[in-house]
């Protein structure tokens, strides 16, 4: 796991990372409303209505962390592709009806964690709260999608997917804004539309039985994770922040 300890960000780093809590809370907002079928699950993995933030380890002014550009796409090479293992593991757990899946839930938020570390690591705690907020709704909207598909209630299936796509689309903007450009919007859009699409037909393959195509379908979501996390990568590397370092 990255070290979360920077120094506070300047100029248009700072202005950034401002705007970047602005959206979020924007988005917090749009991803948490709509009308239609009750879509949420009686598995929490996060409470949605929390602060993030709390998790965030405080910058230390004074003990810079300088990362490489080749540990950042380690690091998200590896998280972004575990994230996909594990949530489609939870989605396993809620659509075969096991409501108490802690240790499902414990791995997931871990490496949740992992991931907010890393966003503080190279953006600060202001972009690491933006980016938990729009995470951790996207992981319970997930969860509510396979509690649905468990069920059979189509309404809720897709109210979690009017979710999933307002959550596609605030991702992007928000990819494309902490990164100036550097992971063009529709781009984004379009990977993390297919990541969506990945995990809610997997698990509606799951649980119909169908375990040869849902298990076609996980690899076929850990690759593409692979692609997200390079094309986020070579942004953040393009950008020459003075967190991250050839």
């Amino acid at each position: 796991m990255i070290n979360a300890m920077i120094n506070p960000v300047r100029g248009r780093k700072l202005a950034a990372s401002v705007l970047l809590v602005a959206l979020a809370a924007t988005f917090v907002t749009a991803c948490g409303s709509g009308g239609g079928s009750d879509a949420s699950s009686p598995v929490t993995v996060f409470n949605v209505s929390a602060d993030p933030g709390q998790m965030v380890p405080p910058t230390k002014p004074g003990r810079p962390v300088v990362l490489t550009v080749a540990e950042v796409h380690t690091a998200l090479d590896s998280l972004l592709a575990k994230h996909a293992t594990l949530i489609a593991a939870l989605m396993h757990e809620v659509g075969a009806g096991n409501d108490h899946p802690t240790a499902a839930i414990t791995a997931l938020t871990a490496n949740t964690q992992g991931l907010v570390d890393a966003i503080n690591a190279v953006y600060g705690a202001a972009g690491a709260r933006a980016f938990a907020q729009l995470w951790e709704q996207h992981t319970q909207f997930f969860i509510d999608y396979a509690h649905a598909a468990r069920v059979h209630d189509n309404g809720a299936k897709r109210e979690a997917i009017s979710r999933l796509v307002d959550y596609q689309n605030d991702f992007a903007s928000f990819v494309t804004t902490a990164t100036a450009g550097g992971a063009p919007l529709v781009a984004v859009t379009e990977l993390l539309h297919t990541h969506v699409d990945d995990l809610t037909n997997y698990i509606n393959a799951d649980v119909d039985g169908r375990t040869a195509a849902a298990q076609q379908l996980l690899t076929q979501t850990i690759a593409h994770m692979h692609v997200i996390a390079k094309a986020i990568a070579d942004a953040i590397a393009a950008q020459h922040l003075k967190t991250v370092t050839p």
